[in-house]
């Protein structure tokens, strides 16, 4: 069962579900209750045993915590850090399906670390800007003082920090806005392809 991508929040999470798999069911939120109601009714299929590392990162998942060791035997270090906990990523193939698991138990498919990557970028560069107002703006109250007190070196030093600053602030700016515009064009790219 998967959500209907139109229905959910985040339409990448059931887009990738319904990529990656054959779904029996694909619901609205609001009719998922009914339909797990009239599906627990039906005679269950088969017992499939779940293979040995589903159970051990389902164990992972569970107690939140994990040898790095044990996640050295399931994937391969990849180069990305957690975007929850700044941890160690491992890379988990499965076929032509690439997870990242950090050793805490945080668990991402490629495509959602991607949208999880925009989001620390987008607060860093956030923080940036917010650092980089406070900046010019202590440079400017710092520029009038020394302007005030007759020192034109100094306030002339102020001057040129606070434009430097502001230089900073608009490439900050700028990238923020260019984010914002990749992020629109996905969005629209993937509305356009439903």
């Amino acid at each position: 069962m998967v959500q209907d991508p139109r229905d959910a929040a985040f339409a990448e999470m059931p887009l990738t579900a319904l990529n990656r798999a054959n779904p029996d069911h694909v619901v609205s939120l609001s009719a998922m209750p009914a339909l797990l109601a009239r599906l627990v009714h039906e005679p269950a299929g088969d017992k499939v045993p779940a293979p040995h590392n589903l159970r051990r990162e389902v164990e992972i998942a569970r107690s939140a915590r994990t040898a790095m060791s044990t996640m050295d035997n399931l994937g391969r270090r990849s180069v990305l850090s957690c975007p929850d906990c700044g941890g160690v990523m491992w890379e988990i193939d499965e076929g032509d399906l690439a997870r990242y698991r950090c050793h805490v138990g945080h668990t991402y498919t490629a495509e959602l670390m991607s949208l999880a990557l925009d989001e620390n970028l987008r607060r860093a560069l956030a923080s940036a800007q917010r650092a980089l107002e406070e900046r010019v703006a202590l440079a400017f109250k710092l520029h009038e003082q020394a302007a005030v007190k007759g020192q034109r070196l100094l306030a002339q030093t102020w001057s040129d920090k606070m434009r430097d600053s502001e230089r900073e602030l608009k490439i900050v700016r700028d990238g923020m806005q260019r984010i914002d515009q990749i992020t629109a064009d996905r969005e629209q790219a993937e509305q356009a392809a439903e």
